[in-house]
């Protein structure tokens, strides 16, 4: 007999009865065999999420890309350069010289053969000659280890190409 039996008919177990039960349910777990029972319902508690430290109605990519520009580029100099819309816009064809941070401030000199925009992975293309030798540099605008880009010379005729890939040798000669 179980406790539940009792409970099921409604009758009050006396002392002498539950002590019997309870004796008979020791000496089964001690014989090695276990008495299951249901388990009990453990309400869970929902955890509650921080307020977000985001304004009201932003999208969580444009916040952080928008603060990253504000970091890499706090007077905005870089992108008016390499946006379309911008009137000091840089195009394919012009020449702009690069310096680049650390002890030695290494400057590169080219011309655009093109520019990729893509937010903070906009990158350019420069093409330069030394010794009959090419040399081509892709640069990321707002990378770090670039200080300042300065601007050379316009191209002498607007390119009509937005890559210029025939500034290279034709291999085949």
């Amino acid at each position: 007999m179980r406790l539940s039996l009792f409970n099921r008919l409604q009758l009050r177990p006396t002392a002498p009865a539950l002590s019997m039960l309870r004796s008979s349910i020791s000496l089964v777990q001690n014989a090695g065999y276990k008495i299951y029972s249901k388990p009990k319902k453990v309400a869970r508690k929902i955890p509650v999420s921080p307020p977000s430290l985001l304004p009201a109605n932003t999208h969580p990519i444009i916040y952080i890309t928008d603060q990253l520009k504000k970091d890499l580029d706090p007077t905005g100099w870089r992108r008016k350069l390499f946006e379309r819309s911008s009137d000091i816009c840089v195009k394919p064809g012009d020449v702009i010289r690069v310096l680049f941070r650390g002890e030695s401030r290494d400057a590169f000199t080219g011309t655009i053969m093109g520019i990729k925009r893509a937010g903070l992975d906009t990158s350019v293309r420069l093409r330069s000659e030394v010794a009959q030798v090419g040399i081509e540099l892709s640069v990321k605008v707002y990378s770090t280890s670039v200080e300042n880009f300065e601007f050379i010379s316009r191209a002498t005729k607007r390119a009509r190409r937005a890559k210029l890939y025939y500034l290279r040798p034709d291999e085949r000669k």
